[in-house]
């Protein structure tokens, strides 16, 4: 018997243009309501937006843009410095440019990406023309993409 995997609702999206908009309360109330797949759908949603805003940002090979960045969003993200690890972050960006292994998918990773992935897009300061076609772009490369293994 084999199984198919389910079709994601369109809810990993809502929620991803909630978080890109800064609407945190909006975004939580969607992400409670998930089943698993839209759990995954919204991770890999969250990681091809970062890749592809990282991309946009850095060159492969400008570790002090990288280093910059970080500490900027540090200080603007997290004042308290408790919720973003710099040697997390910077090898987060440079996983994202090919420099770097990938890091495991753990809840302080993914928050880590989670606050850089916002200021990404924050520091790109998108039309809300820009916003839907970025959520398009992204969509349409996890929904394309071919199934791992």
């Amino acid at each position: 018997m084999t199984t198919e995997k389910p079709v994601p609702t369109n809810q990993p999206v809502a929620a991803l243009s909630y978080l890109m908009a800064g609407q945190v309360h909006a975004h939580d109330r969607w992400v409670q309501r998930f089943t698993e797949a839209d759990r995954q759908h919204y991770l890999d949603l969250l990681s091809a937006l970062f890749v592809l805003c990282a991309d946009r940002r850095f060159r492969r090979d400008d570790h002090g843009a990288v280093i910059r960045f970080v500490a900027s969003v540090r200080e603007r993200f997290d004042p308290d410095r408790t919720m973003v690890d710099p040697v997390i972050a910077e090898n987060l960006l440079l996983a994202a440019l090919g420099g770097h292994d990938t890091l495991p998918a753990t809840a302080e990773n993914i928050t880590v990406q989670t606050l850089l992935t916002v200021a990404l897009v924050s520091d790109e300061q998108p039309s809300p023309a820009g916003y839907d076609a970025l959520l398009r772009e992204v969509d349409a490369m996890v929904t394309t993409a071919p199934p791992p293994g």
